[in-house]
């Protein structure tokens, strides 16, 4: 049930942050075509987004500041986050050519692949989530929450598969919103498991009237 409230709260952060949502996904296509600033692009978009996803104020300077300033970092999160299931979709690949009892190694590699990408979600939303940046505790955070929370997380993997879906088919949102709504999708995912341990901040509460 966790993981519907969070894909509301996904959509209400991109409604109430239109405008800037647009930007970065703009910003991150743009730096995703040209390569060179892609992981600066990728860290600066998840910047903002776990910002958001803290309830702090937003605007299109904490992208940059997240573009700018860890670039190292960012590269070597991106890489991971990119190689690592690139890796297990290629020896699954390998393995289902085979005839035999290799295919069953080969449905091992699918399942990695899976949760490859249901701990790389999370790599990003947690390095920025640290006081201090740190790569390898970001790593371990988000291998540890995704297996710790295996439902609701590959609830929110495919939550995110389904935007991308969606988005492809229309088109204009794949330009405009896709990117800053996985973004979001992540960082509020991840928040939302941390507020369960009281260690992240609650939605605010908005008074009645």
């Amino acid at each position: 049930m966790k993981a519907f409230v969070v894909m509301g709260r996904t959509f209400k952060a991109a409604y109430d942050e239109l405008f800037l949502c647009v930007f970065l996904s703009v910003a991150w296509w743009i730096g995703t075509i040209l390569v060179v600033p892609a992981a600066p692009v990728t860290a600066g978009i998840h910047n903002v987004a776990n910002r958001m996803a803290n309830y702090k104020r937003v605007d299109n300077s904490f992208f940059w500041e997240g573009a700018r300033t860890k670039i190292g970092r960012g590269w070597l999160l991106y890489l991971i986050n990119l190689l690592a299931p690139l890796l297990m979709a290629v020896n699954a690949w390998f393995y289902f050519r085979l005839e035999g009892w290799p295919q069953m190694i080969g449905i091992v590699f699918v399942w990695l692949f899976v949760i490859a990408l249901m701990i790389g979600q999370f790599v990003f939303p947690f390095f920025w989530q640290q006081d201090q940046q740190d790569v390898k505790l970001a790593l371990r955070n988000a291998a540890v929450l995704a297996m710790r929370n295996p439902l609701y997380t590959f609830l929110l993997l495919l939550f995110q598969i389904l935007l991308l879906a969606l988005s492809t088919a229309i088109t204009l949102p794949l330009i405009l919103l896709a990117p800053a709504l996985v973004a979001l999708a992540a960082n509020f995912g991840m928040a939302g498991l941390l507020q369960e341990m009281g260690l992240a901040p609650e939605p605010p509460v908005v008074p009645r009237r």
